[in-house]
């Protein structure tokens, strides 16, 4: 859908007879999609065209071909996002054989001036947007789920990003995603979760605003209560252990 409307789009501002009006609107409605695209496959020649979807996260554009996907910041300042990607990448690399799901395999490189954020491609659908009755019929499964994953990272104490801590070590505290509650992907047909995805606002902080980040923005899981039945899951995991 989203590759469909900014193609479209893309036509119709160039038929707008000036250049600058043409730069603006590329540029603060498109994000400049066209010469970020353009930037991406000059990099890599070999990824087609028209196999390509679209995606648009909170911040970013996201390109998916078929095992790969290729992120760039929307407002792109090459210096700043570079430290961002290169921020995530020591975070993931570093947690990655603590998490009990799969998490991405970022590499960055610049085209054009462009940082794009490569990973392998993680299949399934956002979680948020699946239909409440079916969040709610398969809730238990995906709360263990995510309380596993919490449970296990939250022994994660990698030497290699201990300068990314801003806070000293203390009970209560752990590395975090941050953001799950859109960034759960799962099998639409099991929903079985498949990965979680997009680390940028992962950090060293109260284990409790994992929890807090499961519907922290989305009202929707609000009223599921995806945070208090995934609390008792992992509850439920440290009385066992």
């Amino acid at each position: 859908m989203w590759k469909l409307l900014f193609e479209l789009s893309d036509r119709f501002f160039a038929v707008i007879p000036v250049k600058k009006w043409r730069t603006f609107l590329r540029g603060t409605v498109l994000f400049d999609y066209r010469n970020k695209l353009n930037a991406l496959l000059y990099a890599r020649p070999d990824l087609k065209r028209k196999k390509m979807r679209l995606a648009k996260g909170g911040g970013s554009l996201v390109f998916i071909f078929d095992c790969e996907t290729f992120k760039v910041r929307k407002h792109h300042h090459e210096s700043s996002t570079f430290n961002r990607f290169f921020r995530e990448k020591r975070i993931t690399d570093a947690l990655r054989p603590f998490c009990s799901l799969q998490i991405p395999n970022i590499e960055f490189f610049t085209s054009n001036n462009f940082v794009f954020y490569k990973s392998d491609y993680i299949p399934g659908k956002l979680l948020v947007a699946i239909p409440t009755w079916k969040i709610k019929k398969y809730q238990k499964q995906i709360s263990e789920q995510l309380a596993e994953f919490v449970y296990k990272k939250s022994f994660a104490n990698p030497t290699e990003i201990e300068d990314l801590k801003t806070t000293p070590n203390e009970p209560g505290f752990s590395w975090i995603h941050g953001d799950m509650c859109s960034n759960i992907l799962v099998d639409p047909k099991t929903m079985k979760i498949t990965g979680i995805i997009d680390w940028e606002w992962a950090g060293y902080k109260e284990t409790v605003l994992e929890f807090r980040g499961l519907v922290r923005v989305r009202k929707k899981m609000q009223r599921i209560g995806l945070d208090k039945s995934t609390l008792v899951a992992y509850q439920q995991i440290i009385d066992k252990n």
